[in-house]
């Protein structure tokens, strides 16, 4: 299975627009209100084009807005930057989904884990797995020391943390002249890279999984690329619902823990919009953390 293959699943739900997360009909004027903050990160939040509101993200704001009675839900656009100052600023409003960092904790109070997410891996063809000795239908996760010892290019951005244990790697490596590690400026390039791995001019690139997706969905791009996840244990895969600190958000988070751990459907809707913008061969994974 890959990508050739690849079947945008859309259910009626996702055809909804995000505006149906504004005040649910069950909220009285004077109950309280929360904003979900969207940020411009697809494929979680995709706020422009032909998959606008459908982002993995969006539809957890849009079940929670239809699920939790007793609070008024509105959704506003603004960049991480902006919502983690006005959070720290102590405006009501609440984030899908955050990494949990003890900086953040000091602001923000935070969810059960909501989401199990892929880390930073390798992208590439059916000649790059080849040439890290594994094919279509057994691709494993690798030791990135170890693909330093192959005959392989790969190509990273220079100034982005993609976790510690492959960012310490890649310093290590970057001023080796014969490094495996293609240093490229920009965060805006992948589309480029992508065409470069299947024209066989780049054996592959790190990144997420989804954030590939969303390109080859978009741009509507045929030829077979796979995912091939980095054995890493610092840990960049968990996601919450992150809210502001204050006496507002108590009867929030208990109601969404309370879907979290009990509510299948809610389960499913994770899975199922998580699923969209993934490659076939991941297809399989279920991505609601269970604790």
């Amino acid at each position: 299975m890959h990508l050739k293959k690849y079947i945008v699943i859309i259910l009626v739900q996702l055809l909804l627009p995000l505006e149906a997360a504004e005040p649910s009909h069950s909220a009285t004027d004077n109950a309280p209100s929360v904003i979900w903050a969207r940020t411009d990160f697809a494929p979680y939040f995709i706020l422009n084009g032909n998959y606008q509101n459908q982002g993995i993200s969006d539809q957890i704001i849009l079940y929670f807005s239809k699920h939790i009675d007793g609070i008024r839900h509105r959704s506003a656009e603004m960049s991480l930057k902006r919502m983690l100052k006005n959070a720290q600023s102590g405006e009501a409003l609440c984030h899908v989904a955050l990494l949990k960092t003890p900086e953040r904790a000091t602001f923000l109070d935070f969810s059960l884990p909501i989401m199990q997410s892929y880390s930073n891996g390798i992208i590439t063809s059916a000649q790059g797995l080849q040439k890290l000795g594994m094919t279509p239908e057994t691709i494993r996760p690798v030791n990135l020391s170890r693909v330093l010892k192959k005959n392989i290019n790969i190509s990273v951005h220079d100034g982005r943390s993609y976790s510690p244990y492959i960012d310490q790697i890649i310093k290590q490596e970057r001023e080796k002249p014969h490094s495996v590690f293609q240093i490229k400026l920009g965060l805006k390039e992948h589309e480029r890279l992508l065409r470069m791995i299947m024209n066989n001019r780049l054996d592959g690139l790190i990144s997420r999984p989804e954030e590939m997706q969303v390109i080859i969905v978009e741009q509507k791009l045929q030829e077979a690329l796979y995912f091939v996840e980095i054995i890493d244990d610092t840990g960049t895969d968990i996601s919450y619902v992150g809210c502001s600190k204050g006496a507002w958000n108590k009867t929030l988070l208990t109601k969404i823990n309370q879907l979290i751990e009990n509510d299948p459907n809610l389960s499913e809707t994770i899975h199922t919009a998580h699923k969209q913008w993934l490659p076939d061969h991941l297809h399989h994974e279920h991505v609601l953390k269970q604790e």
